[in-house]
């Protein structure tokens, strides 16, 4: 298929070699602001893969141009920070046709902001804006072209909005990721665990974390029956948010034990060794603190004004995240206004993520 790969990070360049590699067509894209330094990539059009995948991929495409990037695509992937999503929602919405499936991996309610700026942009175009719960690798580029994958993340949720273009769109994005199908992006971006996983423990840690430079292990050392307690009660309020829109819930615990009888969170989280040797955030700066908290954390908060969900605990790790980060809290991104939801009401809500 013709497959467009849009921002050549991290996971776009793995996701643009991999998908090469089973045989698609695929063109890679970077904004020209970024491109400096994949200047030796542009030209060669080669990316390596190296560790859980290997492979050599001829990249069919590489270039800053996104009308060329798109042109032909079946399926738009963009495997980019929360922090990109608007900035490629405006820049697409001059070139989208009817027909194309848009995937941001991962999505945390980025589905959202896409819907709100192509309203306001008067988008006409017959497309379906998906996401997924996480991005389908764990990856890191040694240099631009030469990748390095600790592994792949399968049975990514998948919402889609409209959400009556859910059976069309998964049919599709499923030809190339393992992919489960849930009732639309709400209750995706709901089950998206890196603010459970990730906030408190980094911020009951941001001294270690500043005093270390990362030099510890987050899981392992970190996250201690004390900081697991103050997860079980932030789960707790994520829970109420997804029962009070109707969907099924699937703990963090749960996701941990892989179908077994879960234990506690303190127990499933210490001595599991899919995290087990994960290290701690080497400063303030890592996306663990800079997405998850103005953007992920900040768009459940939204949900849970919007739908009077109390969640005291999101609030805390908010205000204290704010401060570490730096951010007034007017800087916290993933509003309700930047989602496009502001004044709804459930059942309105879900009638705005049922329709396009």
């Amino acid at each position: 298929m013709n497959v467009a790969v849009l921002g050549a990070g991290n996971g776009g360049q793995t996701m643009a070699a991999d998908l090469t590699l089973q045989g698609h067509r695929v063109s890679l894209y970077e904004m020209p602001e970024f491109a400096g330094p994949l200047q030796t990539l542009f030209k060669n059009k080669v990316i390596t893969l190296s560790g859980f995948l290997e492979g050599r991929a001829e990249i069919h495409c590489m270039t800053t141009d996104l009308a060329e990037a798109i042109r032909d695509a079946d399926i738009i992937f963009i495997p980019l920070p929360a922090s990109a999503h608007r900035n490629y929602a405006n820049a697409l919405a001059d070139h989208v046709k009817d027909g194309q499936v848009i995937v941001l991996m991962p999505g945390t309610l980025g589905s959202l902001t896409f819907k709100r700026i192509f309203k306001e942009k008067g988008v006409t175009a017959d497309v379906a804006i998906c996401e997924t719960s996480s991005l389908a690798y764990d990856t890191r580029i040694e240099e631009p072209g030469k990748i390095h994958v600790f592994a792949t993340n399968p049975d990514l949720l998948f919402g889609v909005m409209p959400s009556s273009k859910t059976d069309e769109a998964y049919k599709l994005a499923s030809s190339f990721y393992s992919l489960k199908k849930v009732d639309d992006v709400l209750a995706c971006g709901l089950h998206s665990l890196n603010p459970v996983l990730h906030i408190p423990g980094c911020i009951l840690n941001s001294a270690r974390i500043e005093r270390s430079k990362g030099q510890f292990y987050l899981y392992e050392e970190g996250i201690t029956p004390c900081v697991a307690k103050v997860m079980e009660q932030f789960e707790e309020e994520r829970k109420a948010l997804v029962e009070t829109l109707g969907y099924p819930f699937m703990s963090l615990a749960e996701e941990l034990a892989e179908g077994r009888e879960p234990r506690s969170i303190w127990e499933e989280v210490n001595g599991c060794e899919s995290l087990e040797f994960i290290k701690g955030p080497t400063s303030l700066k890592n996306r663990y603190f800079t997405e998850d908290i103005p953007y992920g954390l900040t768009a459940w908060i939204a949900l849970a004004d919007l739908l009077s969900v109390d969640v005291p605990v999101m609030r805390s790790l908010q205000m204290l995240g704010s401060i570490l980060i730096g951010y007034d809290m007017a800087d916290m991104v993933r509003t309700k206004a930047d989602m496009g939801i502001d004044g709804l009401d459930r059942d309105a809500l879900q009638a705005y993520v049922h329709d396009f």
